[in-house]
């Protein structure tokens, strides 16, 4: 079972009337779960050329956790519940 993609950017551009570029950037998880895949498609359309490429780069969610804890800044929240 294929997973929904977050899509984290959309835009479609125009440099003149003749051309169009649109780009999407999309964030999903593979069919097992186990990696974050964060994909880059891209389509270029003008007069003469119609041309489209995807990029996909893919990390272990496990790797991904390791790296986070290991890098990412702290944030402590307590909870105090002693009594008055």
């Amino acid at each position: 079972m294929a997973s929904e993609s977050v899509v984290l950017q959309q835009r479609v551009t125009r440099q003149d009337p003749s051309t169009l570029h649109c780009r999407e950037i999309t964030l999903r998880l593979s069919d097992d779960c186990r990696h974050l895949v964060l994909s880059r498609y891209t389509e270029h359309y003008g007069p003469a050329l119609v041309r489209w490429i995807e990029r996909s780069h893919t990390v272990s969610v496990s790797d991904l956790f390791r790296w986070l804890v290991a890098n990412g800044e702290v944030d402590v929240v307590k909870a105090d519940n002693s009594p008055r």
